[in-house]
């Protein structure tokens, strides 16, 4: 029996459409005619459990195949998108640091145009432009010498205050912080 059964490995009757399977399945009776009964009745109800257990599997391959096909679908689909999510996270990864790297160069522009402006106003606010417009447009000189007038103090400084009659208590209050400040 073992030796009857070493071919079902390559069985491809599950392949083969059912008129051709059909044909294919008497030339194997017919061969097995010419043997005693017993094996004859052995291989017979062993072809029809093989031949509806073969018809169960091929349904279960087609279930499977089924259940496989749609499964590798879904995950090729999930690939794609998860690719394409990276692709267009790059997209605009790349997009955002070419608008950093023009705002960049514009600020650069920009702290360039504001220093060199910067300088042209402390040109124009310097005390030899002052002095050279004052010679120029006002008519103006520098002091000499003879033109200088020292005043001397020998009794030191005085400080004369005036006090008025009509002084509340609140004027008194304000006078005492302001002396305090000065």
């Amino acid at each position: 029996m073992f030796y009857d059964n070493r071919n079902l490995a390559y069985d491809l009757r599950l392949f083969e459409e059912e008129e051709i399977r059909s044909s294919t399945v008497e030339t194997p009776k017919k061969k097995q005619a010419d043997k005693p009964k017993k094996k004859q009745q052995n291989t017979h109800v062993d072809k029809k459990s093989t031949g509806e257990s073969s018809s169960i599997k091929r349904i279960k391959r087609r279930k499977n195949n089924f259940l496989n096909i749609s499964l590798a679908v879904v995950l090729a689909v999930v690939i794609v998108a998860v690719v394409g999510l990276i692709i267009h996270g790059q997209v605009q990864l790349t997009e955002l640091n070419q608008q950093i790297s023009a705002a960049n160069s514009v600020l650069e522009e920009q702290q360039s145009l504001y220093t060199q402006l910067e300088m042209k106003v402390d040109a124009s606010i310097s005390t030899a432009v002052v002095e050279k417009y004052a010679q120029e447009k006002l008519g103006m000189i520098k002091v000499s010498n003879s033109q200088k007038e020292f005043i001397s103090l020998s009794e030191g400084d005085k400080v004369e205050l005036t006090m008025s009659d009509n002084d509340t208590v609140f004027d008194a209050i304000a006078d005492a912080f302001s002396s305090l400040w000065s």
